[in-house]
């Protein structure tokens, strides 16, 4: 087990990818407390802005104009981010990885790290799918197709974890361990 208490982070600027259902909210805001940075939600963000849901969002305006409003979002976030020296969490939304350009801008700012977890997990954690706009007819139909769109993106991340057999802390104390630690490129 970690002493938080002696956590010395080597990278300040973190994103967090990965399907829906893999914990990048959650695990995000953790460790952004652990580690006393800023976390940001890039989902929350424009749910608060739009004052709707995803999922509302989605069924009034479509997936192209929120990809746009999400690859916006992203970047005046990156913008801010550097601007005023943050030490950051970002959890961005499972898609929010597909686009090249936001891709590029955060592989360039942040270590990104990959939540990888399994199908049967995500289909548990996931549901009946409902609050998800992604989603559409039988959930885990849904789930492997998007993955098996997404993964070429995914793969692309700095650092990945198979959360498959790892409890939560377990999860926390490796994302710990990779910021914590130079691995596979220097970004600060």
């Amino acid at each position: 087990m970690l002493n938080f208490e002696e956590i010395n982070p080597y990278y300040e600027k973190v994103t967090l990818i990965g399907m829906m259902g893999t914990g990048k909210s959650k695990f995000g805001r953790q460790i952004a407390n652990i580690l006393k940075f800023n976390f940001y939600d890039v989902d929350h963000m424009i749910e608060k802005e739009f004052k709707m849901t995803i999922r509302e969002f989605f069924q009034k305006h479509g997936e192209v104009f929120f990809r746009k409003i999400e690859k916006k979002t992203i970047s005046n976030l990156i913008l801010k981010i550097n601007k005023n020296k943050e030490k950051v969490i970002i959890s961005l939304g499972g898609g929010g990885f597909d686009d090249e350009k936001t891709r590029e801008l955060l592989l360039n700012n942040t270590n990104v790290i990959w939540l990888n977890t399994p199908v049967d997990v995500l289909v548990q954690r996931v549901g009946d799918g409902s609050k998800r706009p992604m989603i559409k007819g039988r959930t885990r139909d849904s789930i492997m197709k998007l993955l098996k769109i997404r993964t070429k993106y995914y793969s692309l991340c700095h650092n990945q974890i198979n959360t498959d057999k790892l409890n939560q802390n377990q999860v926390t104390e490796k994302l710990i361990n990779l910021i914590s630690h130079q691995n596979n490129i220097a970004i600060k």
